[in-house]
């Protein structure tokens, strides 16, 4: 009698279970974002990126996203505060690439999947890296202004702010076009810190100190409409190459009117889209490895195509922000 009622015990017990296990939802995946800040058009276009993946692709996906102003040990706080939440994923834009290393070494001791998007850190420790390649963009850009102006190009560039991935990266690729052109000059080159106005600043100040160049080029677009504006008063459209990159819809008409050669395409909205994509693939245990997407040249010749990208990005981030 007892080893009967034990059976039927199991039995139901077993049903319990079973039936415990048909109705429990499967466990909804959380994925932490934190990005350099929210003022920067570019920035508005990876994240727009993202959030309209997730929309039309995994819409039970939570995104958790917050801005770090700039602000590395803000950013590390904001990862420290995900890390504490056991969220499924972190995905980072770092603000600096020293500085918010930490932050991604924090997370992969929590063994939790952290992405880098856009930038990098010089930490190893992050599970891959979505973006494009920095090194790529400064010599696309500056091979090509030194092939207009031809081998003895007298040749002038704004930096980024200083220590950033992205300024690193495009620094090298411009050490990299220069040493292939041993008749081209640096004459001179200083941060514009992603401001027009700093970058104006700084390229009238080379202009009254009556420096010889023949080309300048800026490490984005921001930087390259106060260029515009100082070398404008200075009557010198047309007797120097100007430069940019991110394809701002103001410096792509520029490039119509001839007042710019020409800006560095990068798919901002890809890099979001495929960061998420590869951060859901981390948390259900797939091997994830780096994604880069090129670098473009858009110039008078392919402008029409990229100004139709552009018009489609300011779109999307509109949507958004």
């Amino acid at each position: 009698m007892k080893s009967k009622m034990r059976t039927t015990a199991t039995i139901m017990l077993m049903v319990v279970v079973c039936l415990g296990m048909a109705g429990a939802a499967p466990k909804k995946i959380v994925i932490g974002i934190t990005m350099q800040g929210n003022q920067s058009g570019f920035i508005q276009y990876i994240t727009a990126g993202m959030w309209e993946w997730q929309k039309s692709n995994a819409p039970d996906v939570t995104l958790k996203v917050v801005f770090a102003d700039d602000d590395a040990t803000k950013q590390l706080t904001q990862v420290e505060t995900f890390v504490a939440q056991k969220v499924d994923a972190i995905i980072i834009n770092p603000v600096d690439k020293v500085q918010s290393a930490a932050a991604v070494d924090i997370a992969a001791q929590a063994k939790i999947p952290i992405l880098t998007v856009n930038t990098t850190t010089v930490s190893k420790n992050a599970t891959a890296h979505v973006g494009s390649d920095d090194v790529e963009a400064g010599y696309l850009q500056m091979n090509r202004i030194i092939k207009l102006c031809g081998e003895k190009a007298r040749v002038a560039y704004v930096d980024a702010v200083l220590g950033h991935s992205a300024q690193v990266g495009r620094t090298e690729g411009y050490k990299k076009a220069l040493s292939e052109h041993p008749g081209a000059t640096l004459v001179v080159h200083d941060t514009g810190n992603w401001s027009a106005d700093d970058s104006m600043k700084l390229v009238e100040n080379w202009i009254q100190r009556g420096l010889k160049i023949d080309a300048i080029a800026c490490m984005a677009d921001c930087q390259l409409i106060g260029v515009v504006t100082a070398v404008n008063n200075a009557n010198l459209i047309g007797k120097i190459v100007l430069s940019g990159m991110d394809c701002d819809p103001l410096i792509m008409q520029y490039i119509k009117e001839g007042i710019v050669d020409s800006s560095i395409w990068q798919d901002g909205v890809g890099q979001g889209a495929n960061a998420v994509r590869l951060a859901i693939d981390a948390v259900n245990g797939k091997k994830i490895q780096d994604y880069l997407l090129p670098f473009e040249v858009c110039t008078k010749d392919n402008l029409d195509h990229y100004m139709q990208l552009a018009k489609e990005r300011e779109e999307l981030a509109k949507k958004y922000f």
